[in-house]
């Protein structure tokens, strides 16, 4: 077995000669936001990426266009290592959290890898993930089977700060709408039933109940559909609503059937007949994985990043990350890309496109590069990250 110091500087030494291939695919991702499961030209520039440097390539993994598996065997049998790629967009900010970088840092560690596979026991899968935002797509990728005989899966994320975890809540999405009855809102208002005062009437209802919520819970909702005219009593107008909590079993035990009845209510109130329609599927919370952590922590401290434990107080998110989390042992690590900007915002589309944000596709790279090389060489690494996962979740892996 060759030795983890001169694999590492092997691994770093692969990126510097794919600097300017690896930052070219970043910056075409970038300059071409492509919404969930619309991610066609990010998907085909990653497979193709991967296949010249001898992967073999599935793509439509899991019934989904625009995911793929790419995958390089080892000399011999060993663990599975995934590595995860995002590539979704967000409607009207681009790459406002940073999914270029994310989908160049996943596909970089396979670069870096590549040429060292022979000397390994296992596999290695770069696996192509859609649709984070909001549409789910490791979820169903879970469920059609693509996370199978995975040993562990490992992501990071770009950020403002970097650390070894993020905190994160579950959440869930609906489409909520209501159809009352039309009519002229002057002539005869009496005759109708109007759509869009229910849905006035659930953010009333959303925030009353916000007072009497935990501190992890956040309720957030805009309009979908609000008539068609001042001057006509809308028949039908709706809503998308989110529901997040710091534990799935809060959020869908307690906080979901009161949510449901705030809708119930508006419609009782209005005479209006109410549909709810998921529109997404729910996300969990992450299962923090120490022994990864850790791992994370020693490779980004070996590129240069001062690397702390993540503190909740500074926010908290959701991400399909989270449910892959729950049946493998799983890492979602934290590289920062600016000092201040925070994800979803015009300020870090424009840092997930710099220099500084360069700088951590290489170092992303190079740290999920390194944590695979370690649990390819090291069963006993993958040993505590399994108890760790067990011991968390009660599951064997």
């Amino acid at each position: 077995m060759p030795h983890l110091e001169d694999v590492l500087a092997r691994i770093d030494a692969h990126l510097e000669q794919e600097r300017a291939a690896l930052l070219d695919l970043s910056h075409r991702i970038h300059a071409h936001p492509e919404i969930r499961f619309e991610e066609v030209q990010a998907a085909a520039w990653l497979t193709e990426a991967l296949e010249a440097r001898g992967f073999a390539v599935e793509r439509g993994v899991g019934e989904l266009p625009t995911a793929f598996r790419a995958r390089l065997e080892g000399r011999g049998p060993g663990p599975t290592v995934a590595v995860l790629c995002e590539y979704d967009a967000l409607p009207g900010l681009g790459h406002a959290c940073g999914h270029n970088v994310i989908a160049t840092m996943g596909a970089g560690a396979g670069f870096a890898l590549a040429p060292l596979m022979e000397d390994f026991d296992g596999t290695l899968l770069v696996l192509g993930t859609p649709a984070e935002e909001g549409g789910g797509g490791k979820v169903l990728l879970l469920e059609a089977g693509v996370f199978d005989g995975v040993d562990a899966a490992i992501m990071i994320h770009p950020y403002k700060s970097s650390h070894p975890s993020m905190g994160t809540l579950a959440s869930t999405k609906w489409d909520v709408a209501f159809r009352g009855v039309p009519a002229h809102a002057a002539m005869a208002p009496h005759l109708g039933r109007n759509a869009l005062d229910a849905v006035r009437l659930a953010f009333a209802g959303i925030d009353a109940l916000r007072q009497q919520t935990r501190d992890d819970v956040r309720i957030h909702a805009v309009i979908t559909d609000g008539g068609a005219a001042a001057n006509i009593i809308p028949e039908t107008a709706s809503m998308n609503a989110v529901a997040r909590a710091r534990d799935a079993r809060h959020l869908f035990d307690d906080l979901v059937p009161r949510l449901e009845d705030v809708f119930k209510g508006a419609a009782l109130m209005t005479g209006t007949e109410l549909t709810i329609t998921p529109s997404s599927a729910p996300y969990l919370e992450i299962v923090n994985n120490p022994p990864l952590e850790a791992a994370f922590t020693r490779h980004a401290t070996r590129r240069g990043r001062s690397v702390a434990p993540y503190d909740v107080a500074d926010g908290t998110g959701s991400t399909d990350m989270g449910n892959v989390s729950q049946v493998v042992p799983g890492l979602h690590g934290m590289l920062d890309i600016d000092d201040a900007a925070m994800p979803h915002t015009a300020a870090f589309e424009v840092a997930a496109g710099s220099a500084r944000g360069d700088a951590t596709v290489l170092d992303g790279a190079s740290v999920l590069a390194g944590i695979a090389a370690e649990l390819f060489l090291d069963a006993g690494l993958l040993a505590e990250a399994k108890a760790a996962f067990a011991k968390a979740t009660g599951l064997a892996r």
